[in-house]
C-alpha cells in the first residue's frame, strides 16, 4: 500500500494483532506501508516461516491464534529452535505453531503430523492437531524408513525422519546436540540410551541404535507400539486359577492387582482374595498392589484427610491379605492433571500418606508408589513422596503425558489395553512395560482371613 492509500479494516486487524504479539506496526492506521512490512517480517523470522513482508495466510492464521512467536520467561532455546524449524519445514501441513520455547500441546502434536507429512499420508493442512494419530497408516508408511548409522540412511531422503527423532530425543531427555537430520555416533548413541531406559531393547520390535517404527513411536508418543511384549501387566479381574496360569503362559511374570474396591455398574470386587493369591503364587506371578477407591477427578482430592484415609485403609487391606513388609502400594491419580491441580491437591495428598506410611502405624513399612501420567509422577516423586512410578501412559493425549519424559523412578509402565484376554472365562488386561525398579511381591505372609475392622482393632 502507498501512505495515502484509504484505510482498510483487514490492515486494522492485523496492526492489532502485531501489537497483541509484541510488534510494533506504527499504529492502526488501516494502512500497510513500512512499519507494517518490518513488523511482519519480524514476525515471520520470529516463527521460522519465510520471510517476505507479505501478509499471507501463515501471517493471518499466526496472528489470530494464542500462539507466542517469541521465548516466554522459563522458555527453552532449543524447543523454540524445533518450533522454528517445525514451521519452516511443515506449516504447509501442521500450521504455523509456536515459538516460545515452551513444549505445548500443538508442538508435540505437531511432530506426528510433520511425520504424516513427511510419509506422504498426509497432504492437506491439518486444521484439528487433536485428530492426529500414530496409527496404522503411519505406521505402515514409515515401515520403509528405519533409520540407522551408514551412509546410505543418511541421505536427503531420511533428513526429514532424522530430525523428527532427534525432536523426539530432545522432549524425552536425551539431547542429541543436533537437529540437522544427520544420523551421526551422537546421534546414535542417545537412541540406544533412551531405548536401554525406556527397556525397548530386547523385545524382538527394536534394534539397538536403530528407530524402527517401533522406537519412533516411543519418541513420538506416551504409549509407544502396543505391539510391543510387556513382562508385567493390571486388571481389575479377581483371577481364578485358569487366568492366572493363561497369565503366566503369555510371558507375563507381574501382575497389578488392588487392594480394595468393585468396578462397573454392578459394583463387582475387584480386590485381591486369599484364594486368588494362591493361584497367582501357584502359578509363579508376582504382584504389584494398588490402591484406587476413587481417584478419577480432582474433587476426590480436595479434602485435606483424603491422603491419611487412603493411606491408612491401603495398608489396613495390604496386612489383610498378608502383602509383606517393604512392599510399595501405588495410589492412583486416574485423570489428566493441570499444574495448580498437583500443586494444591495431588501433592498435599501425598504428604499425608507419607505421614502415615511414615508413622510406627505402618508397621510393615510399606512404601509409597504413584499411579499417574507422566509428569504427575514426576512432581511427586521428585519431591520424594513416592519410590517408584506405575505411569498411565496409555493416554497419550494427557497433556501430564504430552512432551514428557517417563518418569525418572519409573517401576511399570501402562501402554496398551487388551479388551478380551483369551482365558476362561476371558477379561480385560492393560500390558504394562518393566523396569525391574520394583520386583513385585513373589510370596505373601501366611495370614488368617479377616476382615479389615478386625485388623485395625488388633492393632
Amino acid at each position: 500500500m502507498d501512505p495515502d492509500d484509504e484505510s482498510s479494516v483487514n490492515v486494522c486487524l492485523i496492526q492489532c494483532a502485531l501489537f497483541c504479539k509484541g510488534y510494533n506496526a506504527g499504529g492502526v492506521t488501516g494502512i500497510y506501508y513500512n512499519a507494517g512490512e518490518a513488523a511482519v517480517k519480524e514476525m515471520q523470522k520470529d516463527a521460522g516461516i519465510e520471510v517476505t513482508g507479505r501478509i499471507d495466510w501463515k501471517v493471518w492464521s499466526g496472528l489470530l491464534s494464542m500462539n507466542w512467536f517469541k521465548k516466554v520467561s522459563g522458555g527453552d532455546n532449543v524447543i523454540r529452535q524445533i518450533q522454528k524449524q517445525l514451521n519452516g519445514d511443515w506449516s504447509d501441513v501442521v500450521g504455523v505453531g509456536p515459538c516460545d520455547g515452551v513444549a505445548s500441546r500443538q508442538t508435540i502434536l505437531s511432530l506426528v503430523g510433520a511425520l504424516q507429512a513427511a510419509e506422504g499420508v498426509t497432504t492437506e493442512l491439518i486444521t484439528d492437531l487433536n485428530s492426529v494419530n500414530f496409527g496404522e497408516k503411519t505406521t505402515d508408511a514409515y515401515n520403509v524408513f528405519p533409520i540407522s548409522l551408514n551412509t546410505e540412511r543418511n541421505s536427503a531422503s531420511y533428513v526429514p525422519f532424522t530430525k523428527l527423532a532427534q525432536y523426539g530425543l530432545y522432549f524425552n531427555g536425551y539431547n542429541p546436540g543436533r537437529f540437522d537430520g544427520i544420523y551421526d555416533s551422537a546421534t546414535r548413541d542417545m537412541v540406544e540410551a533412551f531405548q536401554e531406559f525406556y527397556c525397548l531393547t530386547g523385545i524382538g520390535l527394536v534394534k539397538a541404535g536403530e528407530v524402527n517404527v517401533s522406537t519412533m513411536k516411543s519418541l513420538l508418543t506416551s504409549k509407544g507400539d502396543t505391539r510391543r511384549s510387556a513382562k508385567a501387566c493390571d486388571c481389575a479381574t479377581v483371577l481364578n486359577r485358569q487366568q492366572a496360569f493363561d497369565v503366566k503362559r503369555a510371558g507375563y511374570t507381574h501382575v497389578g492387582r488392588y487392594l480394595t474396591g468393585t468396578v462397573g455398574q454392578e459394583y463387582t470386587p475387584k480386590y485381591m482374595t486369599l484364594e486368588e493369591i494362591g493361584y497367582i503364587e501357584e502359578a509363579g506371578l508376582m504382584v504389584f498392589p494398588i490402591y484406587q477407591d476413587g481417584g478419577s477427578y480432582p474433587g476426590y482430592f480436595e479434602k485435606p484427610t483424603r491422603g491419611s484415609v487412603d493411606a491408612q485403609t491401603a495398608a489396613l487391606a495390604a496386612e489383610r491379605i498378608g502383602v509383606p513388609e517393604n512392599s510399595t502400594i501405588y495410589f492412583a491419580v486416574d485423570f489428566d492433571c493441570y499444574e495448580y491441580q498437583i500443586d494444591s491437591y495431588i501433592i498435599p495428598y501425598f504428604k499425608c500418606i507419607n505421614i502415615f506410611f511414615n508413622s510406627v502405624k505402618n508397621y510393615k513399612r510399606y512404601k509409597v508408589g504413584i499411579y499417574a501420567p507422566r509428569y504427575v509422577c514426576t512432581r511427586v516423586s521428585e519431591l520424594g513422596l513416592a519410590k517408584t512410578s506405575f505411569v498411565a501412559d496409555m493416554s497419550t493425549g494427557f497433556n501430564c503425558n504430552l512432551g514428557f519424559p517417563i518418569p525418572f523412578n519409573w517401576a511399570f509402565d501402562q501402554f496398551c489395553e487388551i479388551t478380551s484376554f483369551a482365558s476362561a472365562p476371558s477379561f480385560p488386561l492393560d500390558k504394562d512395560a518393566y523396569s525391574g525398579r520394583d520386583t513385585g511381591i513373589s510370596a505373601f505372609d501366611k495370614v488368617e482371613e479377616k476382615t479389615p475392622e478386625e485388623i485395625e482393632k488388633e492393632n
